[in-house]
């Protein structure tokens, strides 16, 4: 019971910066969906994308894996979090980055096409913005430890291994969530 409590407060001490982070990342997919500019040709239409996705990762439960490690390890890993590490404003400019990329590529889109993108779009962009929180706790940590812990005095040393922990705890949920979103999408994709 006490763990459980512990996972809670992880989230719930860091929550105006979860809320930035989902208000901009989400907002920042809708804006550069709408505003893109409309003089770009129609063959930016990304299209089906179903057989290639087949052809290079295979079917069925090889796609889900497949979906769900790049999506872990590639895109949540070493484009969102580990840049925060080193500086952490990267983590949050690189979400907007993904979300911008997201808008985009749905901009073309017929309506069904993302209507069916929307379950998987929510699930994975809630995953990247934990990912850019996981991020920006540790790049903050070593920088500047009141920023993080203003309730605590902690040494500098302290403070980035508390946040790694928190990291962890925050990476458990985008590990849940990625999976979810890997099954969402290979079977948004079959059918």
């Amino acid at each position: 019971m006490m763990k459980l409590f512990s996972f809670l407060a992880v989230f719930s001490s860091r929550i105006k910066l979860l809320t930035l982070l989902n208000l901009a990342f989400f907002s920042c997919v809708l804006v550069s969906t709408m505003v893109l500019d409309l003089s770009l040709p129609p063959e930016y239409y990304w299209g089906p994308m179903f057989p290639q996705l087949q052809e290079a990762y295979g079917e069925g439960l090889a796609l889900v894996v497949n979906i769900f490690l790049l999506n872990l390890v590639l895109s949540s890993f070493i484009i969102i979090t580990l840049p925060g590490f080193a500086f952490f404003p990267l983590s949050g400019f690189l979400l907007l980055y993904r979300a911008s990329l997201w808008g985009t590529m749905l901009h073309y889109q017929p309506n069904s096409v993302l209507l069916c993108a929307l379950p998987t779009l929510i699930v994975e962009g809630e995953a990247y913005v934990l990912a850019a929180l996981a991020g920006t706790i540790v790049g903050v940590s070593w920088v500047k430890t009141k920023w993080v812990y203003a309730e605590e005095a902690v040494t500098r040393s302290a403070a980035i291994r508390k946040s790694v922990k928190e990291c962890l705890v925050i990476y458990l949920v985008v590990v849940l969530l990625l999976f979810i979103g890997a099954i969402v999408e290979t079977a948004t994709l079959l059918v």
